[in-house]
């Protein structure tokens, strides 16, 4: 089949076809969608008679459907009817969803936006086609030159696909020229148009659930005899619909072009895929590490403090750090240094002979050789480790690396002082 230009939004979504709401039974049970003719006859004053026939086959029990049509603002649905088999419903159910009724009658309510037709039946498992009517004012807009239809004539609430569907536009006279011009929408749906010369037809097969169609016509303004039915703009409009259709046919070729290029050329739209996935996350990444995971530039030219950054004691820093008000050897030897930079000890740098290896090698090392320095005032946690050291010093100088044997010889009264 021909396949027509596409077109983007409705000018008048007026025929959108919401699926059923059932009350009965709670076996299992569904229903699909055959086919679905739509007869459009547009009135000489504008105004348009609809006629729905939709096709159930029903699986299971059915006891009633609904329709609802939505409505814009100056736009009117009267005479609203259901029939079967050429029997009409009577009028005057109950139109609420989900309610109960005589079978072989229908109701109507105003809702939001629009307009709703219940109507009861019995069914179980058999295919059954029904009439929805109504006639819509001021969908139908004339303008000086023409009169354009564009009615939307299957809905996209149906989650049921559509197997045939069928749509006639009946004109209030005969048209010919250039001024008549017939459009189906959208160009995703398999099927095309006919343009005669007292109606146009649409024709499409294999609806997609949640797929709308639409048949736009437009035709000379000399066919009506008045506007009482239709909406009234003045303005010589064909050559702006004519564009607007083509812009549309354009930009769906576009985008055909591109999905073929897609396709032929699929290593490259993989990595552009790739590439769309990846790279929001790697500049959230990046934004994370720039915020949050560098050392910010400070504008100081020193890579680390060599001095305390305050009159802080040392004594205090480790515990500090760790939040905990233990203290240890770690406490006791930034108190040892703290004592030797105010020269209440003196230390002078030498070497010493160290054993390895259990004693088959020897190397020297860097080491500190202490002596007693200048007295000067104490904290009692300082008097108790210049105890300590002044109880190593009683024999004179001596060197760090021996601080340890020299402190075990001592262990129970040293014990005591290191916990002071």
């Amino acid at each position: 089949m021909l396949r027509w230009p596409l077109r983007g939004a409705a000018v008048a979504a007026v025929l959108l076809a919401l699926g059923l709401a059932f009350a009965g039974e709670a076996a299992a049970k569904s229903f699909s969608l055959p086919q679905a003719s739509v007869v459009v006859s547009v009135k000489p004053d504008g105004s348009l008679a609809v006629q729905e026939f939709i096709t159930f086959a029903f699986d299971g029990p059915f006891s009633g459907a609904y329709r609802d049509i939505p409505l814009r603002q100056g736009e009117v649905i009267q005479d609203a009817y259901v029939e079967e088999n050429g029997q009409r419903y009577p009028p005057g159910a109950s139109a609420e969803l989900g309610s109960s009724g005589a079978p072989g009658t229908f109701g109507t309510t105003a809702i939001e936006d629009g307009f709703r037709i219940v109507w009861h039946f019995s069914a179980l498992s058999e295919v059954r086609t029904f009439t929805v009517g109504y006639t819509l004012v001021g969908v139908a807009v004339a303008y000086d030159d023409v009169v354009d239809v564009n009615l939307r004539v299957w809905g996209d609430q149906w989650d049921q696909s559509l197997e045939r569907l069928t749509a006639v536009m009946v004109l209030p006279g005969p048209a010919t020229g250039s001024s008549y011009r017939v459009w189906g929408h959208p160009v995703s749906v398999r099927g095309d148009v006919q343009r005669q010369p007292q109606q146009a037809e649409l024709r499409a097969v294999h609806v997609p659930p949640h797929q709308f169609v639409e048949l736009r016509v437009v035709f000379p303004r000399s066919l009506l005899s008045s506007s009482a039915g239709a909406k009234v703009r003045h303005e010589v409009a064909l050559p702006r619909i004519v564009y607007d259709e083509q812009q549309d046919a354009r930009a769906f070729e576009h985008d055909q072009k591109r999905i073929r290029s897609a396709l032929n050329h699929l290593p490259r739209t993989i990595l552009i895929l790739l590439a769309a996935a990846l790279l929001p996350g790697l500049a959230i990444v990046g934004a994370a590490y720039w915020f949050f995971g560098r050392e910010r530039v400070t504008g100081y030219d020193r890579e680390y403090e060599q001095e305390p950054p305050s009159d802080l004691a040392p004594a205090l820093v480790p515990p500090l750090l760790r939040q905990s008000p233990t203290v240890g050897s770690l406490e006791f030897t930034a108190t040892l240094f703290d004592l030797i930079r105010r020269g209440r000890y003196k230390a002078a740098p030498v070497t010493t002979e160290r054993s390895v290896w259990g004693g088959l090698r020897h190397e020297e090392i860097a080491d500190l050789e202490l002596s007693r320095g200048e007295n000067a005032p104490l904290l009692d946690y300082e008097d108790a480790v210049a105890s300590v050291i002044d109880a190593i010093l009683t024999t004179g100088p001596e060197r760090l690396s021996h601080f340890r044997d020299r402190i075990t010889q001592d262990r129970e009264e040293n014990s005591q002082r290191f916990k002071d």
